[in-house]
């Protein structure tokens, strides 16, 4: 059971294997935007949440009124 690795091949599995990776000098800038990204669609997330269980409250408070509960 054989088989060829190609050239890059041999580079990429270095870096599978915990080998010394390129250093990319914009990293920290596109992490720091990535997490900003991320906290702002959670946000927008919860805000979307937070409006639909005010909408749904009304619906109950109206159901309670009906009822007389």
């Amino acid at each position: 059971f054989s088989f060829v690795l190609s050239p890059g091949a041999t580079k990429d599995m270095g870096k599978m294997l915990g080998g010394d990776e390129e250093k990319d000098p914009d990293a920290a800038k596109k992490e720091e935007e990535r997490q900003e990204a991320l906290r702002q669609q959670e946000e927008e997330r919860k805000a979307k949440y937070a409006k639909m269980e005010a909408e749904r409250e009304v619906m109950r408070q109206g159901i309670r009124d009906k009822v007389g509960i």
